[in-house]
């Protein structure tokens, strides 16, 4: 059965001329955890690596250094390092970031408008599993218990 409400529009494929491999290499680059909330922290501006570190919650250091690496590596952070005691590096968006954050905004809408429905989902979902699961159970243990014999 077709979990989409009657009047949803059958789900576009993706185009021909947008190889599977670079729309994989895309979504692999912002699902890496701290990649979104690094990106949109720079959405504003240059910003220093204590900058950054104070704008993203729960990030570590190390988390921090690492995600920047990635996406300077993917063309979508630029690394300034001015030569002074203590050296000062600055970190702001290319281009292509700025790109890829406009390209997501429709999914970041999607994700507002839909949120709610997908809560409600898994709540079904997880309630229905457990009831799958506690069935199970109680279905292993008669049978572990051998036939029933009534007299």
């Amino acid at each position: 059965m077709d979990p989409r409400p009657a009047h949803a529009a059958p789900s576009p494929s993706p185009p021909d001329s947008v190889p599977l491999d670079a729309l994989q290499a895309a979504v692999g680059t912002v699902t890496a955890k701290w990649s979104l909330a690094i990106l949109a922290s720079l959405a504003t501006g240059t910003l220093r690596f204590n900058e950054l570190l104070r704008h993203i919650d729960g990030v570590s250091r190390r988390m921090l250094s690492s995600t920047l690496r990635g996406l300077e590596r993917d063309g979508l952070v630029l690394r300034h390092v001015h030569a002074r005691v203590p050296a000062r590096v600055e970190y702001e968006l290319t281009d292509a970031g700025h790109d890829l954050l406009t390209a997501l905004a429709p999914l970041a809408g999607w994700s507002v408008e839909h949120r709610q429905r997908m809560l409600d989902a898994r709540t079904r979902y997880d309630r229905m599993r457990r009831t799958r699961q506690q069935a199970e159970e109680l279905q292993a243990a008669r049978h572990a218990r051998g036939p029933q014999m009534f007299y």
